[in-house]
């Protein structure tokens, strides 16, 4: 049995998170054991069925993290995101994943984390620290808005502006899993969803 089932939408979710998982001591917990599954219906499929599919893995392994995008979920216009996550732990917790589950939401989605490792981003994209704020502040002009409330309002859209109209490249999972290793993981603790997620593997796992 492993110790843990992460369960995501896509394979961008799963590269970053397999690249921060496999540095525990920067996380704060004891070396462990995981598996990273995508469902294949993505963020909405996590939804509607990452409850159940989870339950497929019960005796696989001991504790299970589900994830996923708020932003195309389906559910983004008509629910918050606290309201789908007690929905999907309330499912979990009756498939005896109670206690031994989590689940979050990532708002509105995945890459407002590569806005907390700024740094992480430059190292990869080969660019400095200046460049990038340059481009960021350019675009928030134009997206009328300022830079700080596009990053969390817009980071998906930001980060390929970023990647596709300035550095005229294409984005992988492989970007987000170089992204991964080089980030900070005190600097992802600034964003709630992170810091959920870090919160309960130093409870599963502690040193």
């Amino acid at each position: 049995m492993k110790d843990l089932l992460v369960y995501v939408a896509d394979a961008d979710a799963e590269a970053f998170l397999c690249s921060v998982l496999a540095k525990p001591q920067a996380l704060g917990v004891r070396p462990f054991s995981f598996e990273i599954m995508r469902n294949p219906q993505r963020d909405a499929g996590m939804v509607n069925t990452g409850a159940e599919l989870a339950r497929m893995q019960k005796g696989k392994f001991g504790k299970a993290l589900l994830l996923w995008d708020h932003h195309g979920s389906g559910r983004d216009k008509r629910q918050d995101a606290a309201s789908v996550a007690a929905e999907i732990q309330n499912k979990l917790d009756s498939y005896t994943w109670s206690g031994n589950s989590a689940v979050t939401v990532l708002v509105p989605e995945l890459e407002e984390w590569l806005w907390h490792c700024e740094s992480a981003l430059v190292a990869h994209c080969r660019i400095s620290p200046q460049q990038l704020q340059q481009w960021i502040d350019e675009h928030a002009v134009n997206q009328k808005q300022n830079p700080a409330e596009l990053k969390t309002s817009q980071p998906k859209e930001l980060f390929e502006h970023i990647v596709k109209q300035k550095l005229r490249k294409t984005i992988s999972p492989r970007d987000f899993e170089e992204i991964g290793k080089r980030a900070g993981i005190k600097g992802l603790e600034a964003c709630p969803s992170f810091a959920s997620i870090c919160a309960c593997l130093r409870n599963w796992f502690p040193l």
